[in-house]
């Protein structure tokens, strides 16, 4: 008798755990990202993934609007070059010849994006949005000119320079909402 007094203890124990497990998952709302989608549905094909995965990373993405997905995608962009000036400087250190000349192009192409992306954000905090689409897209042309700074030589900063092209094309989708 202890025994069926125990299994139906446990019993009636479990299914209680169970029905509060399907009522607590039930109640989780999903994290709402539809700005990030429509912002990101305009990088296709090419950045759409890495704008979605660069958006979601930071905590403020869910529910935001524009404007805060532009300071997102803003800091992240100078947190990003700022990165790749560093490892310019690393790299710097131990690099002779053509390398050398190429790299210090590279320093100072994202000394200018790093401005650039500056220039954005002081514009953003005062409201003025119509300079945004030029400092985004400025973003895309130093990363190429570094990338073409080392023409006919295996660059160390290939995916840092996409990284700044991805940064330009969210920008740029984000800086057309901005303005409309």
């Amino acid at each position: 008798m202890a025994t069926s007094h125990a299994l139906l203890l446990f019993c009636n124990l479990a299914f209680g755990l169970l029905a509060l497990s399907v009522v607590v998952e039930s109640s989780v709302v999903p994290p709402d990202y539809a700005e990030v989608d429509h912002v990101c549905s305009r990088t296709a094909p090419y950045y759409d993934k890495f704008c979605k995965d660069v958006l979601e990373s930071d905590p403020r993405a869910p529910g935001a609007d524009a404007l805060t997905l532009a300071y997102v995608a803003f800091g992240l962009a100078h947190r990003n070059a700022s990165g790749t000036r560093d490892q310019i400087t690393s790299l710097l250190s131990n690099s002779t010849g053509l390398v050398r000349q190429h790299l210090e192009r590279c320093r100072g192409y994202y000394a200018t994006a790093l401005a650039n992306i500056q220039e954005a954000l002081n514009d953003m905090d005062s409201k003025t949005y119509g300079r945004l689409t030029y400092f985004s897209a400025s973003l895309l042309d130093r990363a190429k000119d570094c990338e073409s700074a080392f023409k006919g030589t295996k660059s160390p900063l290939t995916d840092n320079n996409e990284d700044l092209k991805g940064f330009s094309v969210i920008g740029v989708s984000i800086a057309e909402e901005l303005i409309v």
